[in-house]
């Protein structure tokens, strides 16, 4: 089994340390480097507007600086994993008042975004489409609400107004009334809201999980150099339930990515924009940034990092 060497990793934390936004330097180090969380809360504030929704393209692939819900599930993913001070309780209180402004009745449940995306750089699939008032990505229901409604579960102290349970059954409902999956971020977001849920909940999603990443997950790997959704895309650092994913899947994506970060020192996205160029050169950066994390993450995870120190938050 490869591990990535002590001395790739060292390079690998001058990286981070150096070349990835504050957000993802802070979050590296709260592993990686015995960091402080409250370094994290102050990367995140930065991204968090006075309505409590995130913007500010924290999101890369679109620089909207107004609160969207889908940059705000982004917020809360980040938060989700340092949510025991009291300025995180602050953060997320703020946050949950924004969803509760912004929950669509007739959606039950949010868009991604708003039409005022248009007006900043983003990649094309974030276009609000005037046609059908919303974007593409919104033709999949469960990205981000599904995921958003994890949160709001976990965070239901701060609800007034939304009847988280009843939103539950229905995201469960939705999910196991589908035959045929052809949105693998909507089985994302799925798998966070299963990790958020208790075991009476999150049991009634497992068979439709197993079912849709069988359908979707690629595991061709000459494949993965480009946009597919790998196996190792369907599990999060906290998950519990890989939903049948082969280990010897998961252990070959691995052995993947430690030869990537051995010859080139980082991960790169697998896509980019078509228009926006110049934007997209900074979000290209942005995005190395949070893939090379992601991929460490893992690799943590999964304990595939020879290191000479004690990791003390995992």
């Amino acid at each position: 089994m490869k591990k990535l060497s002590e001395t790739v990793f060292k390079r690998l934390n001058g990286y981070m340390n150096k070349e990835s936004r504050p957000l993802e330097r802070d979050i590296f180090n709260y592993y990686f480097n015995d960091g402080n969380a409250d370094n994290i809360l102050n990367s995140l504030k930065q991204f968090q507007n006075d309505d409590g929704g995130f913007g500010n393209g924290i999101e890369p692939d679109f620089k909207l600086i107004e609160s969207s819900p889908m940059a705000t599930s982004i917020g809360l993913k980040y938060l989700s994993s340092i949510d025991y001070s009291e300025k995180a309780e602050e953060i997320l209180c703020r946050a949950v008042e924004y969803l509760e402004k912004t929950f669509d009745s007739k959606r039950n449940g949010w868009y991604s975004v708003s039409k005022k995306v248009n007006e900043y750089p983003h990649a094309s699939w974030w276009e609000y489409k005037e046609d059908i008032n919303m974007t593409v990505i919104d033709y999949s229901w469960g990205n981000p609400t599904a995921e958003l409604i994890g949160y709001l579960y976990r965070y239901k102290k701060h609800l007034k107004n939304i009847d988280i349970e009843s939103l539950i059954k229905y995201a469960i409902d939705k999910l196991n009334s589908h035959t045929e999956f052809k949105s693998e971020h909507e089985i994302y977001c799925y798998i966070r809201l299963y990790n958020a849920l208790d075991e009476d909940f999150s049991n009634q999603l497992v068979d439709k999980l197993e079912l849709a990443i069988k359908q979707l997950i690629n595991t061709n790997e000459s494949e993965w150099e480009n946009y597919v959704p790998t196996p190792l895309r369907f599990i999060e650092f906290d998950s519990k339930n890989y939903f049948g994913i082969d280990s010897e899947l998961l252990n070959k994506e691995l052995d993947y990515l430690i030869d990537k970060l051995n010859e080139y020192g980082k991960i790169s996205p697998t896509w980019e924009w078509d228009r926006y160029l110049s934007e997209w050169e900074k979000a290209k950066k942005d995005w190395t940034g949070i893939r090379t994390l992601e991929t460490l993450l893992i690799l943590l995870k999964f304990d595939r990092i020879e290191l000479g120190q004690v990791i003390r938050h995992y």
